[in-house]
């Protein structure tokens, strides 16, 4: 019985052997672009921090911002979205790259390896603390109405 078993996994191992070579040989051919990932990763860490900023100002090559009561500047240089001052660095090797409002939100728009990508990084309202506040505030003295 064990002899039958073990006949029967060695004959399906032989007859699947081929198309696991074949899947393998198809999927180490696939070329994967990390650069891409990267860039959403970097665009989403840079919506994080659009999310709280305020006093937003934008022209076709520069995004203006305060964030935790400092100026902050994002535009292309070298070849790369920069946030100044400092140098943080959001996207690398790119051709070109400008700013542009469509539907509300500001959006980049950047050419990399002759591609071109479209990605929103903030509305263009911003944040208003003041519509987060739901107290009811009033100037009654709360020991008037108690019994």
């Amino acid at each position: 019985m064990n002899l039958i078993r073990n006949l029967i996994g060695l004959i399906i191992t032989v007859v699947l052997l081929p198309l696991f070579l074949l899947a393998f040989r198809y999927v180490a051919e696939m070329e994967f672009d990390y650069d891409q990932i990267n860039d959403e990763i970097a665009i989403s860490q840079l919506r994080e921090q659009m999310l709280i900023s305020y006093d937003l100002r934008y022209s076709r090559n520069v995004l203006t911002f305060r964030y935790k009561n400092d100026s902050f500047r994002l535009s292309q240089v070298n070849g790369m979205l920069l946030l100044q001052p400092g140098t943080q660095i959001y996207l690398n090797d790119i051709d070109s790259m400008y700013f542009e409002k469509k539907n509300g939100c500001i959006y980049v728009v950047y050419v990399k390896k002759n591609k071109e990508y479209e990605q929103v990084i903030v509305s263009e309202k911003g944040i208003y603390f003041d519509a987060f506040s739901f107290c009811d505030v009033s100037d009654r003295d709360d020991d008037q109405h108690e019994e």
